[in-house]
Formats: structure tokens, sequence, C-alpha cells
């Protein structure tokens, strides 16, 4: 059956999904006719509804579909997109794919939601949601004579929310920060920027609101005010609990039941956004910081901070990237690629098409006589401009994949901290490409140097004073990165051996896991579990040390990036820096059930 279309001022369009079913079925749609083509708002969830969507466009006009803009990366608003890239479209997206729903990987995400749509929806299926254009913060688009701005309200009901704002129509696309019942998820999302999304939506003064899923509203106003209700409501009952003491088992159990047939049903929504909710509540009571919510980073801070002191960036968080993901922005002339592999030769013999090379040598000197700490933010602005890196152009690092990923995650790091907002670790590395019968090449890329200008390096760094502040504090957790043998002070170059007292032992390589050559990480569940069974839990402050920044380097990787923990530090200074100051303390002795040899 074709896809209804409904005009709400000249040349804007929604294609509705279904009604009176909350959240379940079809989401919303929509399109935008200009000059220059035809902008699309989302792009349903299965190629087979991604080219229903481009025959709804094509119905109602024959201009070129240039540009689709994904709202958020939930399978059910962008598992389409396959199909309007293969009508040209170039995706507008935030940059930030992480999702709880993908937490057990892609291929687990797809199968799951192939069993619930079904093969023949599915078939032709390719991930299309890597932005061509990263949106991260309020865009304006040129599109001829029409203006259309995309908002970002990140870490509301996703990492990665936008709204599509047309002014002069006041017209909204609200994305699932509003759907016909009131009740938003906030799954994947926080409640408090969910309120601040809101208020914004509301300013706006909006004619028309596209929601999500189901009916477009007579009252946009009507709307917002209920789902502000119900979201100031779920607050106040479940920071009750928490005070009282009441604990969520029991709070639960007040509740409709959760409907397991069916995840995103009303009483399903209630559930899940109560445990959400209820947790951060919690963590409002224990004094921990908005910003690190498992939602992860927000928008930034404005303004000043104490004493008139700037105020403090939220951190970037890299992500991983397929090899796959990273041909298809090759393909899109969308990405600078990073070589790190320790021998330059081994990049002149043949590296990824358009890689430039980089030592992670030449981003660590001696200060005051350590030898591997980070050097000034200008060095940084002047090397990366030097190998072509832009703010908005997106970086994928890879190091040689067979037994190093420290060099990529090193980089990484650096860059996250600089404010890049879309930086990715090749998962495998080279390997891994060349596994996948990727092509390499042996020309050097031609580009040109760009002016990269960060404003502050703010990197998720700590200091030798943070560390000795973190010995014996419950609340803060020290993870030695380095092999058991080094940890137990049985190896290591340093002049003293073992490591810092207190200090857990998690070697970076058991990370990974061995495949065709190619070393990858592991599951997150499989992560997060032996992470937690060493005492490393989200609610605990991170600080990963090594010999000298790179080891725990892929620890911070693992935790930020795969498994979402909220405050993880290196301590670049390692215990490099920790040995050499006789008057510290040193440990010696296995890990427990290691063996050091």
């Amino acid at each position: 059956m074709p896809l209804p279309v409904r005009e709400l001022a000249p040349g804007v369009y929604a294609v509705p999904g279904d009604s009176g079913r909350g959240v379940e079925g079809r989401a919303n749609a929509g399109f935008i006719v200009t000059s220059e083509g035809v902008v699309v708002v989302d792009a349903l969830g299965s190629p087979a509804d991604g080219e229903r969507l481009v025959a709804a466009v094509r119905s109602a006009t024959d201009r070129p579909i240039r540009t689709l803009i994904l709202t958020h990366h939930h399978p059910d608003h962008h598992f389409g997109a396959v199909a309007l890239r293969r009508a040209g479209a170039r995706v507008l997206a935030h940059p930030d794919r992480s999702i709880l729903a993908a937490a057990e990987g892609e291929e687990a995400l797809v199968r799951d939601w192939t069993r619930l749509v079904g093969e023949a929806a599915m078939r032709g299926f390719a991930f299309a949601n890597v932005p061509a254009v990263p949106v991260t913060r309020d865009t304006v688009m040129g599109a001829g004579a029409r203006r259309i701005e995309i908002l970002p309200v990140s870490g509301a009901h996703s990492p990665a929310d936008l709204a599509v704002w047309l002014p002069e129509e006041r017209v909204l696309f609200a994305g699932d920060l509003l759907v016909e019942d009131g009740v938003t998820m906030v799954v994947d999302g926080d409640s408090r920027r969910l309120l601040s999304g809101l208020d914004r939506l509301g300013g706006l003064g909006a004619r028309i609101v596209v929601p999500g899923h189901g009916r477009i509203p007579g009252s946009p106003g009507a709307l917002l005010r209920a789902t502000r209700e119900y979201v100031t409501g779920l607050r106040g009952r479940m920071a009750q609990a928490v005070r009282d003491g009441v604990p969520l088992s029991r709070v639960l159990a007040g509740l409709p039941p959760l409907d397991r047939e069916r995840p995103v049903s009303r009483p399903s929504r209630e559930q899940r956004n109560a445990v959400r909710v209820y947790a951060e509540l919690e963590r409002e009571a224990m004094g921990l910081d908005e910003r690190d919510s498992a939602a992860g980073p927000g928008p930034a801070p404005r303004g000043a901070g104490p004493s008139g002191a700037p105020a403090r960036r939220a951190p970037a968080v890299a992500t991983l990237a397929s090899a796959a993901d990273l041909a298809a922005l090759i393909d899109r002339g969308a990405v600078t690629p990073i070589d790190v592999r320790t021998d330059v030769t081994a990049y002149l013999a043949g590296h990824v098409p358009g890689a430039v090379y980089l030592h992670t040598e030449t981003l660590r000197a001696g200060d005051g006589g350590v030898p591997n700490l980070l050097l000034p933010l200008e060095s940084y602005r002047t090397l990366f401009s030097r190998l072509g890196v832009a703010a908005d152009r997106p970086v994928v690092v890879y190091g040689s994949g067979e037994s190093r990923n420290i060099d990529a995650t090193y980089v990484a790091w650096i860059l996250t901290g600089l404010g890049h907002g879309d930086v990715r670790v090749l998962d495998g590395g080279l390997r891994a490409w060349e596994l996948a019968g990727r092509p390499l090449e042996r020309r050097y890329p031609h580009f040109t140097p760009t002016a990269f200008g960060p404003a502050g390096f703010q990197p998720e760094r700590a200091t030798l004073e943070d560390v000795r502040r973190a010995i014996g504090r419950d609340d803060v957790v020290l993870v030695d990165a380095r092999p058991p043998d080094q940890y137990a002070g049985l190896a290591g170059p340093q002049m003293r051996r073992g490591h810092i007292p207190g200090a857990v032992n998690r070697y970076w390589q058991d990370d990974l896991v061995e495949g065709e050559l190619a070393r990858t990480w592991r599951s997150a569940a499989e992560l997060r579990a032996e992470y937690a069974e060493r005492g490393i839990t989200p609610d605990r402050e991170v600080i990963a040390y090594c010999n000298g920044g790179l080891e725990s380097s892929h620890v911070h990787f693992t935790l930020r990036a795969l498994l979402g923990y909220p405050r993880v530090r290196v301590y670049d200074g390692s215990f490099t820096e920790w040995a050499e100051r006789e008057e510290l303390p040193v440990e010696t002795g296995a890990p427990p059930g290691a063996d050091p040899s």
C-alpha cells in the first residue's frame, strides 16, 4: 500500500505513520521541497519502508532527493536510510550513533529488528546512518529560498536528538521528543535534558508539530504540556521514592506490568522510564554531576564557571567503526583516515586509501623529566592542521589490528580532548580492513592543510595529585592496564616495580578477542561483566594508568565509548612518573586469580 502524504504548508509534507498506538507501529516522517531538491526528515524502519517513502516523495514532486535528516539513530527512524541513499540523499545527523538498543552490537540489533519486521522488509539492508555532515550545534541549511534549521537536543530521548524547524512556515518535526500520548521514552536519554528540550521546542511557537509517532496534534501546545507534565510527575514520584528509601522493585510493582512481548507499549514505556529516572534521581541524591549521566555528554555548557573562569566543555566521546563504515565514508569523500602503526615503512608498503600517517610519539614529550606527557594546545593545533583534520569531518584512526590498538585509542583520546565531535577507531585495525577485501594504496594522499582551531584542550586526564587523592576512596577505582607480571612487580622498565596501592589490574588486551588474525573488541555484555567482576563499575570514577598513557587510553575507550561509563580519566604520567617519586608508595603482588608468569 502507498504511504499517505499530508501537506502541512506549501512544499512541506508529513508522511504519517500509525496513530492510536503510542510509539508502536510505523513512525512519522516528512519531506520539504526546495528549489535545490527535496529534504527528507527520517527514513522509517526498513529498506522496504524506505522505498515506500521514496515513492511518497515522488507522488508529490519530481525534484531530486538531495538530503536526509535523521532526528536520531533508533532503528524505526533510520533503517530505511539505505533506500534514501540509493535515491541520491546525503545524510545529516548527529555523529553519536550509540544507543542502548545496540549494546549487544550492531549485528544483534539488526537480527532482533529483522525478527520484528520480517526478512522481506529488511531485504537489502545496510547501515546508512553515518552522517556525511555531522550536526552537533544549531545549523541552518542552505536550501534555496527556504530556511531549514536543525536544532540539537542531545541526550533528551537519545544521545543524538535533532529537531527540524521551519521558522517561516512555523512547522516543527520533533522526532521522538514528542509522541502522540505524551509518554516519551527517556531510556536512551535523560529526563532533565528532555525537560530542557521541551522548553526549547515550546519557545519556538510552532503552528504545526509532527511528533515522532502518532497523530499530528491539533494543539501543539497541549501535547508539549502533556509531555512535560508526565516527565515532571515521574521525576517527582521517583525523587520521593529515593528520599523515602523505597526500593526500585517496589516502585515498579506499583506500575502497570511490563509487557515483554510489546517493549514499547505504554505500560512498558512507563516501566522503563521509571527505571531510568529512578537511577537519575539516585545520582542527584548522591551529588553527582549532571554531565555524568549514563546518557553521555550533553550540550556544551555556555558562559563562565566559578570565579569567572571559562566553563568546561562537555567532553566528546569517540566511537567504534567497522571496515564497512570506513569504506562508506571513503566512498563519499567524507573522512580523514589516520594510520598510526608504529612502523612508517608499513605505511609506505600499503595503507587505507587517503590515509595520512601519524606516529603517536609525536603527540607526547618530556615535561619536568617525565618523558611521556601531553603537549600544549598549540602543538596539537599545528600538527592536526598539517594532517588535514577538520572539525566538521569524521576522523577514523587505525593501527595494525594484529596486536595493537593502543596507538589508535591514544590518538582518539587526544582528539576528543580537543573537542572533535566525530572520532572513530577502526575495530580490528588495518588487518580487519584487509580481511574484508578492501583495497590498499601506496600513493601518498593529496589534501589541503586545514585550520584546525579547537578553542581548548580538555582531555579526560588525571594528574599525579588526582591519583594521590584517589587512593583509599570507595567512589574511585584505579585501573592498571599493564600486563599482570608488571602489575605484580616481576617485570617493568621503571626504577621501582609494582603498582599504585589499591589499583585493580585489567590488562588492556583482555578487552579484545582473536579472530582471523585481527583482534577486535569483545561484546559489550562480556566486557561489562568482566569489568564489574573486578569492581570497575559505572557508579565509580575510573582513573586508568599504564606505563605512559597508551595502554590506559585503550581502557578509557572501552569504558567510555563501548560501555558508556560516565567518568573515566587517563593518568598520562602513569607508573613511569609514579615510580620515579621515591616518596610515593608502591605495592607488589599478583592480582587475585592471576598467573603473573
